[in-house]
């Protein structure tokens, strides 16, 4: 999610009339170009390290055009024993993590603005004119395509035969995962203007838990999309819609009956999986997923800060603010370290512990956006210019 330029874009919005649905997106880059130097949100300065882990590229590959220069989040998925990964030009890539080597490629005549999901033996990822796709997870093969009017840009969830798809207009919706058939549809009010991007849904047992552009989680049945429950997290606060813009983008993270969740401008907050009920909240800034492991709760906020946090009360243990406006993804646990990717391609290890830097590697210089994933004693890292690579950890 492009973030540092909204803060500007109110200084030449006066006088714009906003109508319809509108979503902020990578006109920051432009905005950029006419900061100087003493930019107050430009990405903070990497400092000398004491590395006590030593990470290594142990291989990486072109997997086609990757994000293109779009604010898409590509995330990449493993399963089994191997990574799949999709590009905006339509490249979508099946790869054994022992080698790097391809096993299947497929060129799709679309845009795809999604990053992959997997589950019912296919691969899936969603496109801009609105198509949901389906290839045979094993050998790439064509299996369905339904089309749902309107831009996906996240990946959908799987489970159970069914498959959950969220829309920028608001949709979400479950389709089989055998045929592609239409299930259910559920509809939710999409505030006049929002962040560019959309969280995926997140399915537990039998019920699926969603975040909203309107600040927003709710909770439906898997299998027919009724409404169990639905709880506010945050309102909206000041007078213009930029300032009121409290989208949920982030996908929300379930442990152990509780749903946690935070929204842009808004709060970090726990929810009560089953009713609903609201267990903590505290207010912080995201767009990138919490990350829960053990008593933790793990989290880069919108500024660049990573916290740790206990998700009991929602107390914090500790900040790291060393990666401030550097566009950070969500935490992946590592042993006993963090590991984010950076806008400008770093990946860096921080420690669970006390939140202190204990390595970095760059892997693509056009940036990672995409979340890293964990693959036996390495780290799968998936950059921005189509870069998938594979990160051993000494």
């Amino acid at each position: 999610m492009q973030l540092r330029w909204i803060r500007w874009l109110s200084l030449f919005l006066a006088g714009v009339v906003l109508a319809g649905c509108s979503t902020i997106n990578s006109v920051g880059d432009k905005v950029g170009g006419w900061i100087g130097d003493d930019d107050p949100d430009a990405p903070a300065s990497l400092e000398d390290i004491v590395e006590k882990v030593n990470p290594k590229i142990s291989w990486n590959k072109s997997m086609g055009s990757g994000t293109d220069g779009l604010w898409v989040d590509l995330k990449h998925k493993i399963s089994g024993e191997m990574v799949y990964a999709a590009s905006v030009d339509g490249t979508v890539s099946a790869v054994k993590l022992s080698s790097g080597s391809t096993v299947w490629e497929r060129e799709l005549d679309e845009v795809v603005m999604t990053g992959v999901a997997t589950g019912e033996g296919n691969v899936y990822v969603g496109t801009e004119s609105g198509n949901l796709v389906a290839l045979d997870r094993i050998g790439g093969q064509d299996r369905w395509s339904i089309s749902l009017l309107s831009e996906i840009l996240s990946p959908p969830a799987v489970a159970a035969g069914v498959v959950v798809v969220r829309t920028v207009d608001g949709k979400l919706v479950g389709v089989n995962a055998e045929d592609g058939l239409e299930i259910w549809r559920y509809q939710r009010e999409v505030p006049v203007l929002t962040l560019r991007g959309t969280s995926s849904p997140v399915i537990v047992g039998d019920i699926v838990y969603a975040g909203l552009d309107g600040g927003e989680v709710v909770a439906l049945g898997l299998q027919d999309g009724r409404e169990l429950w639905v709880k506010s997290v945050t309102s909206p606060r000041g007078r213009t819609e930029i300032e009121r813009m409290v989208d949920i983008d982030a996908d929300p993270a379930v442990a152990d009956g509780v749903v946690y969740v935070i929204s842009y401008q808004g709060d970090l907050a726990a929810i009560n999986g089953e009713q609903g009920d609201l267990v903590w909240k505290r207010k912080l800034s995201g767009v990138t997923a919490p990350t829960v492991y053990g008593p933790y709760l793990f989290l880069s906020d919108a500024e660049g800060n990573v916290w740790a946090f206990d998700r009991k009360d929602g107390s914090a243990l500790w900040k790291q603010d060393g990666l401030k406006n550097r566009n950070l993804t969500s935490p992946l646990v590592s042993g006993t370290n963090l590991v984010v990717g950076d806008a400008e391609g770093y990946l860096h290890w921080i420690s669970g512990e006390d939140g202190h830097f204990a390595g970095r590697v760059k892997t693509d210089s056009d940036g990672v956006s995409a979340t890293p994933l964990p693959f036996r004693n390495q780290v799968i890292s998936y950059g921005n210019g189509g870069k998938l690579s594979a990160v051993t950890q000494d």
